[in-house]
């Protein structure tokens, strides 16, 4: 896989992102981070000026990962349900996933905005074309609703229901639910 990271980057925003699945975006600190790494501190900061663009960094790994995961698996995709099936679980469950069983996985996924908000926002707006995408042959601006208004209600629906579910098994019938009602406004 090539991303816009070097092989360096990807290993310290690998390593950064155990320490804050273990202890929280707040308590882990740039020395935690270069130990982790197995770094110096002056090397770790040549890479990354601080903790935010470490947090940064890790969103923005993970949109690109995203990407790459999504396209792969929509090629085989035909349906518009599977289309939103596969989108959903790329962008939503599979990181939720990862995350919801580590110590402090809920509290990243209920503050990463606060230190990467800009990087949030636009790895949302591309899961939220993904799923334009593949509503808008499909929706004709069914009961006045367009493809991105419907998209924009996924993605806002989906971002509520990371941090209010416990259980990964909840996640999953809740964003199933949201496809299914999806797809009653769905030309197939």
């Amino acid at each position: 896989m090539s991303y816009s990271y070097s092989e360096k980057e990807v290993a310290i925003i690998g390593a950064a992102q155990k320490l804050f699945l273990r202890h929280g975006l707040k308590k882990v600190s740039m020395s935690d981070i270069a130990e982790a790494s197995s770094l110096s501190r002056p090397s770790l900061y040549a890479s990354f000026a601080n903790k935010e663009a470490v947090i940064d960094g890790l969103m923005k790994l993970h949109t690109e990962m995203n990407h790459e995961i999504t396209r792969a698996r929509l090629d085989s995709k035909k349906s518009v349900q599977e289309q939103m099936e596969t989108i959903c679980d790329v962008w939503i469950i599979e990181p939720y996933a990862s995350a919801i069983d580590k110590e402090n996985g809920k509290e990243v996924m209920e503050t990463i905005e606060d230190f990467a908000g800009e990087s949030t926002r636009k790895m949302y707006a591309e899961f939220e074309g993904y799923l334009v995408e593949a509503l808008k042959p499909h929706l004709k601006k069914k009961n006045g609703l367009t493809a991105k208004d419907v998209a924009a209600i996924i993605v806002s629906a989906t971002k509520g229901l990371k941090v209010s579910t416990e259980t990964l098994p909840d996640l999953k019938r809740l964003v199933k639910g949201l496809i299914v009602m999806t797809m009653a406004l769905v030309d197939a």
